[in-house]
């Protein structure tokens, strides 16, 4: 059981980095003004994701991007106080 959550969030981590890049790219080519390792690496996560929703309104990966960054945070968060009870009731 915990062995299948933990390789849901895993893959759902690497959908979310295929996404990013995909976004990226899609970005650079648009802005062909700007210098490309600016738009592959200089620019932070929220820039793009804004920018993206802004150029391509129908898409849903910048939602599906900020919905799984959020799901592992959230997961970590309840496994930590998961860990941390079952050790300060001694089990």
């Amino acid at each position: 059981m915990v062995a299948v959550a933990f390789l849901a969030l895993v893959i759902l981590a690497l959908v979310n980095i295929a996404f990013w890049w995909v976004m990226r790219i899609r970005l650079m080519r648009m802005d062909s003004a700007r210098d490309r390792i600016e738009w592959l690496s200089f620019r932070s996560v929220d820039y793009v994701l804004d920018t993206y929703a802004a150029l391509f309104p129908q898409s849903v990966l910048p939602r599906y991007c900020r919905v799984a960054f959020w799901t592992v945070v959230v997961s970590a968060a309840i496994v930590l106080c998961a860990m941390t009870m079952l050790k300060a009731f001694g089990k």
